[in-house]
């Protein structure tokens, strides 16, 4: 996100990153911040826990998933840092607002749900540990559409919604497709 030469000389690239990502999504994951940030998942990890040590984000594990969230302090220190980092002239730091941003994230999932899609489409029917790695693949897809969601949330007339709501059927019907696969699969004698 930061890439300015002169924001390189004020700024840690990879915290300022997670921070302006969290900022953006409100709540999230941590694998989305390391992906968002092109960052290794334990680099993440680390940056976020020192973050969490000086009380700038707080964490919550639910099952599987590690959600990440700022503080009342993160969040007065991610829009100070915003600021600093557009008054320095650096443009690529994703905002809430920004349609291109949003459309360009609900395309990224459209594009890997495809993928799913495609391979599923080439089976007749799937064994119950395909169905159990499909519907696992396909699990991040749904959690980082309830984060565009929050994200068009400030814009209610978006024609993005239509868009979310669509590739939410359609993962829907994924799932379905899967279920419906599982069952056509030969009984073992």
């Amino acid at each position: 996100m930061v890439t300015s030469e002169l924001a390189g000389v004020f700024l840690h690239k990879m915290p300022t990153s997670l921070l302006l990502t969290i900022r953006t999504y409100d709540r999230t994951y941590v694998s989305v911040l390391a992906k968002e940030c092109n960052c290794t998942y334990p680099h993440a990890v680390k940056t976020l826990w020192g973050m969490e040590k000086l009380g700038l984000v707080q964490s919550e594990k639910v099952g599987r998933v590690k959600y990440v969230q700022l503080t009342d302090h993160g969040k007065v220190v991610a829009d100070s840092l915003s600021a600093l980092v557009h008054s320095l002239g650096v443009n690529d730091a994703p905002s809430r607002d920004d349609v291109s941003y949003i459309n360009q994230k609900i395309n990224n999932v459209i594009r890997k749900v495809e993928t799913i899609q495609n391979e599923l489409e080439t089976k007749n029917n799937v064994s119950r540990e395909e169905g159990i790695r499909f519907n696992r693949r396909l699990g991040p897809y749904f959690r980082e559409l309830n984060a565009i969601r929050l994200l068009l949330e400030t814009q209610p007339n978006s024609p993005l919604r239509s868009k979310v709501d669509a590739l939410t059927k359609t993962l829907q019907k994924v799932k379905k497709e899967i279920t419906t696969k599982q069952a056509l699969q030969p009984a073992v004698t």
